[in-house]
């Protein structure tokens, strides 16, 4: 026996293959028997019998370990029609012998549920919701096939999308097409797909904006198609920012991403901080940076507690150094290389505005909801925060006293006495503790907080009068308490209401 013999499967195992999938094709589910026109007794095939594992040394997927028996058993087999068991048999890179096991698999389980049913009544027959997907799941393979059959330049892909399949088409090799946008919004269209032609990237347009020519994959007779979404091979990419404010020391940001590239440029968008900060890099192939984006998106933050926000203290270093202009280093990393991408200035000093007012103002609210234990959950929309926001100054002024190194306190006093010589006496008053006691109600986000209790003592304090100068009975008067050296005011959460 020479070294091109094959293993061919017998005439009886071919007619098993065939009749256990009801002479369909295993793979695109198309019939393979018919009647011979012409005649009344007498029927054409065009389906084959497929080899798992190949028939014959040096062909797709054969298996030196395998007898001559195994080779040729019903278990190495499926039946398909010519086009698909063609490519199973001469195509190594088509198939794995692990897709081949699972297709045949699909086939006979499809033609068990077809078996006694009327064409097209076997789904709705499905109860079993493993079952269902399991269908899908066929219908999704098969689907994949035919599509592949139409134009083998191209590889197909099919899944289920909410409103119905998706399909992925990734051409193999270079293909001619043609793309015709509607006149419907004509301009706005022309221009998004300028934009992608030129740089990359990621396209939707609606169904009825778009028509692309050069395949019969693109014909879409047969349905409508809804939505088309047109992308270029991304490669994963890795940018490095590095901003420098003054002679400070630069910070650094890295940002995990994808590269696209066009006809007349290439795209770099990563992002960091789990998605919460974004950067987008347009540069021509001529050298010019043609764009270049910061975007922060918070609306992650939406309804948590404001001392648990992710990566809050980390963007906010980022938004209070991007309030001027700064210095800008781009460094890549592709493929482990590091490459540097350019430099720059970059001014966030307009555009950052808003989102700064924000920060600042989360801050407040962290900073309250620390020393109260209040824990105050942010709005779910996040904008709320600005519109709602009410003057924490004094509040702050009274927490933060002791950090602030704040040394002296004001209030007013009234003299009830006039024969009292109130003046004197506090000029003359001999350093002592002191302990101010306050009641506090808080509203924030449409709920109220409190009553709380809050004292602010010192150990030796020294008062004096501010104004005015005359005391008179009845007429309040300005008294200021200074912290003697050595000494600090401390402000303390003594009395907080229940919890239910």
């Amino acid at each position: 026996m020479g070294n091109n013999a094959r293993d061919d499967f017998s005439q009886p195992v071919k007619q098993m293959l065939a009749e256990r999938v009801n002479f369909h094709c295993s793979v695109c589910d198309a019939p393979t028997l018919g009647p011979k026109t012409g005649t009344t007794d007498k029927r054409f095939s065009v389906g084959k019998a497929a080899h798992i594992k190949a028939a014959a040394k040096n062909g797709p997927r054969y298996d030196k370990n395998q007898t001559p028996a195994e080779r040729k058993s019903i278990e190495n087999g499926l039946w398909a029609c010519a086009t698909c068991a063609d490519l199973i048999d001469r195509d190594a890179d088509a198939y794995s012998v692990a897709d081949l096991l699972h297709i045949k698999s699909d086939a006979e389980w499809v033609a068990n549920v077809r078996a006694g049913k009327p064409p097209g009544s076997e789904l709705s027959a499905l109860t079993n919701p493993t079952a269902i997907k399991h269908a899908v799941d066929v219908f999704c393979s098969r689907e994949s096939a035919r599509q592949e059959r139409i134009d083998p330049r191209f590889k197909v892909d099919v899944r289920m999308g909410e409103s119905g399949p998706m399909y992925e088409v990734t051409a193999k090799e270079r293909v001619e097409a043609r793309l015709v946008v509607a006149a419907k919004d004509n301009e706005h269209n022309v221009q998004a797909l300028r934009d992608f032609l030129d740089y990359g990237g990621n396209l939707v347009m609606d169904g009825a904006d778009l028509r692309m020519e050069g395949s019969p994959l693109f014909q879409t007779n047969e349905v409508g198609a809804t939505c088309w979404q047109l992308s270029s091979k991304p490669r994963p990419v890795t940018l490095t920012i590095a901003l420098t404010a003054g002679s400070c020391s630069p910070l650094y940001i890295e940002f995990s991403g994808n590269s696209t590239q066009g006809n007349k440029g290439v795209r770099l968008e990563g992002t960091a901080f789990g998605g919460m900060l974004t950067a987008i890099l347009t540069a021509d192939y001529s050298g010019a940076l043609t764009d270049f984006t910061f975007n922060i998106d918070i609306q992650q933050w939406a309804s948590k507690p404001v001392r648990r926000l992710p990566h809050f203290s980390r963007l906010q270093q980022i938004v209070q150094l991007l309030a001027a202009p700064v210095q800008c280093l781009i460094l890549c990393t592709r493929e482990g290389l590091e490459s540097e991408f350019g430099t720059g200035q970059f001014d966030g000093s307009e555009s950052f505005r808003p989102l700064r007012a924000l920060f600042d103002e989360i801050a407040v609210i962290r900073r309250v909801d620390d020393f109260f234990d209040m824990n105050i959950a942010l709005p779910a929309d996040i904008s709320d925060v600005l519109l709602l926001q009410v003057d924490m100054t004094w509040l702050l002024d009274l927490i933060n006293i002791e950090t602030a190194g704040e040394a002296e306190v004001n209030f007013f006093a009234t003299s009830s006495d006039q024969a009292m010589p109130l003046k004197a006496i506090l000029e003359n008053h001999v350093p002592e503790a002191m302990t101010l006691k306050h009641r506090i109600d808080l509203e924030l986000y449409g709920r109220s907080y409190g009553p709380f209790g809050v004292e602010v003592s010192c150990p030796a304090v020294g008062i004096h009068v501010v104004g005015p100068a005359n005391i008179e009975t009845g007429l309040a008067m300005e008294l200021a308490m200074r912290a003697v050296e050595g000494n600090h005011w401390t402000p303390r959460l003594v009395d907080r209401p229940s919890v239910a």
